[in-house]
């Protein structure tokens, strides 16, 4: 099933058979409680493909779907933040800017406090999965967390994507994501190709070490799936209601 495909079903659903709530003073259609299965978006199938191939194709508009606000370049830039420093550092150096996260910033270069030295140290949490993974294809530790107690209870913005987790089974690499808000219009595709990126990302770093892996899918949960009600008028336009 394609990622339009997935996506027309989704805002559907939102649509007719979600509940009106507030949020941050924004009134939302939202269900609580959402899990689907979103296969490997190459070409709908299971099978290997380089991830710079995977960018490559999203520059030149292959995954664009009508009527989703973000296509071509602009998509190609939010899923290729994965390799740009600047994003996983936090800091444009150009531009002499910073900004609170990104998603690639919590994935690569995660800060937190050595329980044993107390020292303040970086993680590229995307790293230690692969390390995990090439010790033991069978282990259910290769985690992300991107969720950051020590600056997150205090912080009004928080990321809306929260926990990844990588499994090998059958020489199929499955992704397990949990979001705990996700704006189904404005930013479910570009996120699960971005998604979509890491599971290639992985795969390619894994492929020494298991001969024939693929990434075959993301299994994807959201406790708000939503729809603000400024963006739905365009959402029940792409699925004609």
């Amino acid at each position: 099933m394609s990622l339009e495909t997935i996506w027309k079903k989704l805002l559907k659903e939102v649509i007719t058979k979600g509940h009106e709530h507030t949020k941050d003073d924004s009134p939302i259609r939202e269900i609580i409680g959402v899990h689907e299965f979103i296969p490997n978006q190459f070409l709908q199938t299971p099978i290997y493909i380089h991830p710079d191939e995977f960018l490559k194709g999203i520059k030149k508009g292959a995954y664009d779907i009508k009527d989703y606000p973000m296509s071509g370049e602009a998509l190609h830039d939010y899923v290729a933040s994965l390799n740009d420093p600047a994003m996983i550092t936090g800091i444009d150096t150009e531009n002499e800017s910073s900004f609170i996260y990104t998603y690639p910033q919590r994935l690569m270069d995660y800060v937190t406090v050595d329980k044993v030295t107390g020292e303040i140290g970086e993680y590229n949490q995307l790293q230690t999965m692969i390390e995990r993974l090439e010790e033991n294809s069978g282990s259910n530790r290769a985690v992300a967390t991107l969720y950051n107690v020590g600056l997150d209870c205090i912080e009004e913005h928080i990321p809306c994507l929260n926990w990844i987790q990588a499994l090998i089974r059958n020489n199929e690499l499955t992704l397990t994501i949990i979001f705990r808000s996700n704006d189904c219009y404005g930013a479910w595709p570009s996120n699960m190709l971005f998604i979509n990126h890491i599971g290639l990302y992985l795969v390619d770093k894994l492929r020494e070490t298991y001969r024939g892996l693929i990434f075959k899918g993301i299994y994807y949960n959201c406790s708000s799936l939503h729809i603000y009600e400024t963006d739905m008028p365009a959402a029940k336009k792409v699925v004609g209601l």
